[in-house]
């Protein structure tokens, strides 16, 4: 038993309590009845005798039997050991706005998934694309009923066109299909370079000269087919030059009095790429050098048979993709076969 050196100070040698949170977590029912029961002798006054007040300090039950004086009496102890537990304190009740407030989400990372099916459609997209420029679909054969199809649909399509619908409308203008004086005779056409192995809607499907006797313009609008390619995508230069000579040439014949030439000279300039699939419109006009309507020994103007012709190739928005000028001439001693007008 512990017996403190000053028993008169009681304050100073109180026994240690632990404190209730500690006694509900840890300690048996007998140690928190002792508890209980120090605590409410150290409430009491100090002015009981000695022999009592430090038996306080005791630990089996007799002492405590001894200190309440009443030998018949149940412990405190065992009174304590009976008790029901004490339940826990309940829960504060959270506010109204609180307790109406949802519960938010939990945040998701899905910057990494948008990321990737971004990409992955991108992807899926641009190689969709290439495959089809790299390597299209095969082209249907010209003649075959898929290929009048196809050709059919282009001719409606180039009639919508706003320079079509403009200079059919327009009376100083006169219009014909390319080669339209040889008529639908392929006897007659397969002689012919555009109208003849590069017809059909794989080549050249539509061609549309417009002619102003008055100023002598020449405008003719083409649709360049998926057979004209040279790169993927890209009509091939020896096609864009090939149509560029006849319209030159149509240009400059038309002007001729004996509607025949030659093609002397042909500089062309590749600006922009030409794409398939696509019209375009080869604009062209006479250009007269000076001294040209000067009469010769013969007594005839030498712009009836040399004229130079500029021209170029625009798409359906005005930009420029070739420019070009030729010479042309109406060779002396040969005798040529003149064109028709409607060529």
């Amino acid at each position: 038993m512990f017996r403190p050196r000053h028993p008169t100070n009681l304050r100073l040698c109180r026994p240690f309590a632990p404190s209730h949170s500690l006694l509900a977590r840890n300690a048996t029912p007998i140690a928190t009845a002792y508890t209980s029961y120090c605590a409410q002798q150290l409430r009491q006054p100090t002015s009981q005798p000695r022999s009592h007040w430090w038996r306080s300090f005791a630990t089996t039950p007799a002492r405590f039997e001894v200190r309440n004086n009443e030998p018949g009496k149940p412990s405190p102890i065992a009174v304590a050991a009976e008790a029901p537990p004490i339940p826990p304190a309940p829960e504060e009740p959270l506010p109204e706005e609180e307790a109406q407030q949802p519960t938010p989400p939990p945040r998701r990372r899905r910057r990494g998934l948008i990321y990737a099916v971004v990409f992955a459609c991108l992807g899926a997209t641009v190689g969709s694309l290439f495959r089809l420029s790299i390597s299209p679909p095969p082209l249907p054969a010209r003649g075959t009923p898929e290929d009048l199809y196809v050709t059919s649909g282009i001719h409606e399509r180039a009639a919508k066109l706003p320079i079509v619908r403009k200079l059919s409308a327009d009376p100083a203008w006169q219009s014909w299909e390319a080669y339209d004086d040889r008529g639908n005779s392929s006897e007659k056409r397969k002689n012919s370079v555009t109208a003849g192995a590069l017809s059909g809607s794989k080549g050249l499907a539509y061609q549309r000269v417009f002619w102003n006797a008055s100023t002598g313009e020449l405008v003719n609008v083409v649709y360049f087919g998926g057979g004209t390619a040279g790169w993927p995508g890209v009509v091939h230069g020896g096609a864009l030059a090939t149509v560029l000579d006849e319209t030159l040439g149509r240009c400059a014949i038309l002007r001729f009095p004996s509607r025949t030439g030659v093609t002397a000279r042909l500089e062309l300039n590749y600006k922009k790429p030409t794409v398939t699939n696509s019209f375009y419109t080869v604009r062209t006009r006479p250009v007269v050098e000076e001294g040209g309507d000067a009469l010769d020994k013969d007594g005839k103007r030498k712009s009836d048979r040399k004229l130079w012709v500029h021209g170029h190739v625009e798409a359906e928005n005005g930009r420029v993709c070739v420019e070009a000028r030729a010479l042309f001439v109406v060779p002396k001693g040969i005798n040529l076969a003149p064109l028709e007008t409607r060529w």
